[in-house]
């Protein structure tokens, strides 16, 4: 049933993030071509005349050279791929607010900005979310492998602080691109030697292990795994950042490949350490393992 459920959410949230990335796109696109529009047409509004023959050559020649800057500024359907090099970037926040002012309806505008508000304090609670459960897990192996578990929680906690408040400084992606990156070889690393070791351990017959626990159960682990594909609060600012974010898309795109591994080291590690622990599995499978080399 977790092979199952694991493989489920793992498409779910491919799914979410690929149509996250294309309204993203779609709406980036018709918020330049409609600031395009507008500066143009307010250039070339024609100076008014008492003639009607007079009138009517302003109104035939603003139209002309409408269309002639349209063209020359990329946003007809010859310029696409220029224009989506320099498409307008929209995070979480305006992307909302950009899909409910593009609304036909009236009273939907009129919450763009509440809306706007509201997505903007979902992602803050998310990322908040997401930060203390790093927190917690850091804070629990700190406590398990360099002192006695008897030792206080909260002095350990504000111990970990300051460091957790440099890397939160780091603004530039280049940086966070690099502590990823080093953190990333850390964990792959980590997880090779954590698989080979349960490779080896004495199992739990299968017979032996429930398929399905409880609907509690269900639930939990539905979170936990919700929480590993936990990459929805970068996708945005990520696919802004790349010189080609068509790349995000597609089967064999950055989101599909990305999911299809987390989902595929997901299921292999959850797998072994259920067969290898049985009941006794703990929420992060590093705190089943001892101390020693």
């Amino acid at each position: 049933m977790g092979v199952v459920l694991a493989l489920a959410l793992g498409v779910v949230n491919a799914h979410s993030m690929i149509k996250l990335v294309k309204c993203s796109q779609h709406l980036s696109e018709r918020k330049q071509l409609n600031e395009g529009s507008n500066k143009f047409a307010v250039s070339t509004i024609p100076v008014t005349s008492s003639s009607e023959k007079t009138s009517r050559t302003a109104s035939d020649t603003s139209t002309s050279v409408f269309e002639s800057r349209l063209l020359q500024s990329g946003l007809t359907s010859g310029k696409k791929e220029e224009t989506k090099e320099k498409r307008v970037a929209l995070n979480y926040g305006n992307m909302a607010e950009e899909a409910f002012t593009s609304s036909k309806s009236k009273w939907l505008g009129k919450l763009a900005k509440p809306i706007k508000f509201a997505v903007n304090l979902c992602v803050i609670g998310l990322q908040l979310g997401m930060c203390s459960a790093f927190y917690i897990f850091v804070e629990d192996h700190i406590i398990g492998y360099l002192f006695d578990k008897d030792v206080s929680r909260d002095m350990t906690f504000f111990a970990i602080l300051p460091f957790f408040i440099l890397i939160a400084t780091v603004r530039s992606l280049v940086v966070l691109s690099w502590i990823g990156f080093i953190g990333n070889i850390l964990v792959v690393i980590a997880i090779a030697i954590i698989v080979v070791q349960m490779l080896f351990m004495k199992h739990v017959p299968i017979s032996h292990l429930p398929a399905v626990t409880s609907i509690e159960g269900v639930t939990l682990a539905a979170g936990s795994m919700i929480y590993a594909y936990s990459a929805q609060g970068v996708v945005l600012p990520l696919e802004n950042k790349m010189r080609k974010p068509q790349d995000m898309l597609g089967f064999f795109g950055v989101i599909s490949i990305s999911v299809a591994f987390i989902c595929t080291v997901y299921v292999t590690v959850g797998f072994l350490g259920y067969l290898t622990y049985g009941h006794d599995l703990k929420g992060s499978i590093t705190l089943n393992l001892d101390n020693s080399p």
